[in-house]
């Protein structure tokens, strides 16, 4: 339920945002079937998550078990790996709306990600800058960012 009444109504605000930031035509996707998206959700999901993979499933799945399979199949199988933009790109995206929000744990993870993806420093910084500009909501400021920032690259810390 919780994905009904906090992920869609984020999800419509947030596709507001980036439509006037970053307009452009959606198209449909094609279906697929669930074991196809857990297969490339695993895939990508172990490519941006890295080394912290198996510890982010588990700790996901003790939230709740339904939680790390949606999150697995729909969210990076059948949403974040279909064809039509680059992984970096849809890291920046993500690294945009996920700063925007406030939202400095998962900003954390994805800046990492957006590292691994390949994205220059200069685009991931320039992704959180936009994100950072759009100021969705109370408390996503600069300090949420910088804060993120360090914790995802600051001295000592291995991608």
């Amino acid at each position: 339920m919780l994905v009904l009444y906090a992920g869609y109504p984020a999800a419509l605000e947030t596709f507001r945002v980036l439509n006037f930031a970053w307009p452009g035509h959606a198209r449909r996707t094609r279906e697929g079937s669930p074991a196809a998206w857990r297969r490339r959700g695993t895939a990508l999901s172990r490519r941006v998550y890295g080394p912290v993979h198996a510890r982010l499933i588990a700790a996901v799945r003790t939230l709740h078990p339904d939680l790390a399979t949606w999150m697995v199949e729909e969210g990076y199988g059948r949403v974040l790996a279909r064809p039509g933009l680059a992984v970096g790109v849809r890291e920046q995206i993500t690294v945009a709306v996920l700063s925007a929000l406030g939202r400095e744990r998962q900003l954390v993870s994805h800046l990492l990600g957006a590292a691994r993806a390949g994205v220059p420093t200069t685009a991931i910084r320039r992704a959180l800058a936009i994100g950072i500009g759009t100021r969705v909501v109370v408390g996503a400021t600069q300090v949420t960012a910088r804060r993120a920032w360090r914790s995802a690259f600051g001295a000592g810390r291995r991608r």
